[in-house]
Order: C-alpha cells, then sequence, then structure tokens
C-alpha cells in the first residue's frame, strides 16, 4: 500500500466532486457492486472494476474481508483525507475485523491499474 496523500491533508487531490461525493454517500453501506448471497450472519457481494472504473464512496462499519479475484491496481480516497494506492496479486486476501458503528472507514475504489478488478467481499452482520 502506498500512501499518496496523508491523514487530514486535504490536498488539490481532492476535487471539490470528489468532497460532495463523499457527503452525499457518507452512509451508503453496499460496500460492493453486487449482492450475490445474504444470510442471517453476513452477506456477500461482487464487484467487478473494468479499468478507469470506480465504486463510489461507502461505508464499513463492520467487520469484512475480500479477495481479490484477479490482479491489479486501485486508488481509494478516505473519509479522514487520506489517499491510498493498493497493488493486488490475484487471490491476495484482506481482513478489517474490528471495525463497527464507533470505528468505521468511507471510501471509494478506482481501478487505476491496465486489468479489471474482479473483487468477492464477505461482510458479517455481527462482530466476529
Amino acid at each position: 500500500m502506498n500512501t499518496i496523500n496523508p491523514v487530514g491533508k486535504w490536498s488539490s487531490f481532492w476535487t471539490e466532486e470528489l468532497k460532495s461525493a463523499l457527503k452525499t454517500h457518507q452512509n451508503n453501506t453496499q460496500v460492493g457492486e453486487t449482492l450475490v448471497l445474504e444470510t442471517s450472519t453476513f452477506k456477500v457481494w461482487n464487484i467487478h472494476l473494468p479499468k478507469g472504473a470506480s465504486l463510489p464512496f461507502h461505508k464499513h462499519s463492520k467487520p469484512y474481508f475480500y479477495t481479490a479475484i484477479t490482479a491489479g491496481k486501485s486508488r481509494s480516497f478516505y473519509n479522514d483525507g487520506s489517499i491510498k494506492e493498493i497493488e493486488y496479486k490475484a487471490n491476495d486476501i484482506t481482513y478489517f475485523h474490528d471495525l463497527s458503528d464507533g470505528n468505521c472507514f468511507i471510501h471509494n475504489l478506482e481501478n487505476i491499474g491496465g486489468t479489471t478488478l474482479i473483487f468477492t467481499t464477505v461482510e458479517f452482520k455481527t462482530q466476529t
């Protein structure tokens, strides 16, 4: 992960359009593109982002993990002002176990690489 803008520094990378989108979507809890399965304990989402495409700002307030099905590169703008770029290898898994209403984050997801990014995200409805 490469941080290209630090926490709390709302630099010129943050356009008025991005700031407005963050404000508009601060309560968006759709953490994936397509909900493919929901049970009483979890939701499974798919994300399929062609190069240059993006997923809108959304809020993560529940424990979750994602698997990068394909290799690629993304950029995300976070509600704390930070901007991060991540390079994925196929089958990379990242787990966020300690999220809650009081410990959450909001970000978008932009595909800045040359391949289609495909993710599967599993979001738990209760603390794991």
